[in-house]
């Protein structure tokens, strides 16, 4: 392998703010936010854990088998690779993990599976694979503050293939000089089209699991020997001028980012979050106002105002109007605030409940979609939406500036230790949920990984 210093300066600050962090052990406030997004995203994982697509993806050749090394979250055994694919699969497949915005938006727990995998595949302990998660989520959030990729049509997980590398690469022990060949190579090679908009696909799901699969395969390949590209990230054919745009990026090891990802209280959208609530609120008034349950048809209007960056990922195409699919259905304002209008309650299923009936696919088409520029102004500081329903002749206003989960109404330890029981109790009695619980919560003193992976 060529020893010689990467010419990529961008580059070079990466590989250097990766092992200055890795050098900053965690503080227990750290390891405990880690532990938090730990907790959520195995929460995420064990509610699709035995779904029609987990089936699908396991039955892939070379994903599984007994005496493969890595731990599959929810119980099972699969490849190096298989597990960071199948695992970012369950974290990711109902939209119900954390989230963050910058300039650019996407989801830092994205990445976990391939630092998950790569840790318990090393044996590393429980406060080394929370150190390496925390070197990825702080790379992907400086990188979402830093360029926005998605206005020009990339994909969020170009920036998880990123940040999951640094988070590979810190837990399979890589040389500076290593992890800067596999950062180039993921560069180069981890770039996804933006394929998440209009008609919404399994591919909201499988992209940032093939792009953590991709970049752990890319750090095993430089702690091999191979060589990535110099430079990768600058120059006339780099990932800047072609990829992200002028790259200003921060890069403090000193400053704490463990807890600036925000978690979602309900299981869609992230921009959907605050108009579900108000919704729900506003289901519960009209209920007591107009002295029925039966809402749908008395609803003659709902006006929805949000950020415009809502507005264009939520609400963008008529497929949004009239979702075939949940994919779609979950990415869709009109329709999640139809369905929180309708039935007053929204959780795991709700969707599948409601994807076909006709009172709430009548009622998304009464609903109305509009970008305001104050709330656009404080996006993405605040998450600000107001809705205005009328029915039954009268009119029923509700608004918030930030919504639950946002750190300004942060979820707590507690909120995110029942979301884990709810979640883990769709396969398991709630004994074994709650012990799985515990051993999540003491991860920091865990000896390894896979302990924590599965009941």
């Amino acid at each position: 392998m060529n020893a010689a210093p990467h010419g990529d300066s961008i580059l070079r600050r990466i590989v250097d703010f990766a092992f200055d962090l890795k050098a900053r052990p965690l503080d227990q406030r750290g390891a405990r936010a880690m532990t938090l997004r730990l907790m959520d995203a195995l929460a995420c994982a064990a509610a699709a854990q035995g779904g029609e697509d987990d089936a699908r993806l396991r039955a892939l050749p070379g994903m599984t088998g007994g005496d493969e090394p890595c731990t599959l979250i929810g119980g099972g055994r699969a490849t190096l690779d298989g597990a960071a694919f199948l695992n970012a699969c369950l974290i990711r497949r109902l939209d119900w993990n954390d989230t963050y915005i910058g300039r650019n938006g996407g989801h830092p727990s994205d990445l976990f599976a391939g630092v998950l995998a790569a840790c318990e595949h090393e044996g590393r302990t429980g406060a080394q694979t929370l150190q390496a998660l925390a070197v990825g989520n702080h790379l992907m959030l400086d990188l979402c503050d830093a360029a926005s990729a998605i206005s020009r049509g990339w994909d969020p997980s170009t920036y998880v293939a990123l940040a999951a590398t640094a988070g590979a690469g810190v837990a399979l022990d890589l040389t500076r000089e290593q992890l800067g060949h596999a950062l180039a190579m993921t560069a180069v090679g981890g770039p996804m089209l933006l394929g998440r908009t209009g008609k919404v696909s399994s591919w909201k799901g499988l992209a940032s699991a093939l792009a953590v699969r991709d970049s752990l395969f890319h750090a095993l390949l430089a702690r091999s020997g191979m060589t990535g590209p110099d430079p990768a990230f600058e120059g006339e054919f780099g990932f800047v001028k072609h990829v992200s745009g002028p790259l200003d990026l921060e890069l403090d090891a000193a400053r704490d980012r463990t807890g600036d990802s925000h978690l979602k209280f309900y299981p869609a959208v992230y921009h959907a979050q605050g108009p579900i609530e108000l919704c729900l609120r506003l289901h519960g008034r009209m209920r007591e106002a107009l002295g029925t349950h039966a809402l749908a048809p008395l609803i003659e209007a709902v006006d929805v105002s949000i950020y415009e960056f809502a507005l264009r990922f939520c609400a963008d195409t008529p497929d949004k109007w009239a979702p075939q699919n949940i994919e779609t259905a979950d990415h869709s304002i009109p329709f999640l605030c139809a369905h929180a209008l309708a039935r007053g309650a929204f959780g795991l299923g709700s969707l599948h409940a409601t994807l076909r009936e006709a009172d709430v696919r009548a009622l998304a088409q009464r609903v109305r979609v509009s970008a305001e520029k104050e709330m656009t102004d404080v996006w993405p500081r605040l998450t600000p939406s107001r809705i205005e329903v009328v029915a039954g002749g009268r009119t029923f206003v509700e608004r918030t500036q930030a919504a639950i989960g946002h750190p300004e109404r942060p979820l707590s330890f507690e909120d995110v230790r029942e979301k884990f029981l709810l979640c883990a109790t769709r396969n398991m009695n709630e004994a074994s949920a709650r012990a799985w619980a515990a051993r999540v919560e003491a991860f920091a003193d865990a000896p390894g990984v896979g302990a924590a992976l599965a009941p």
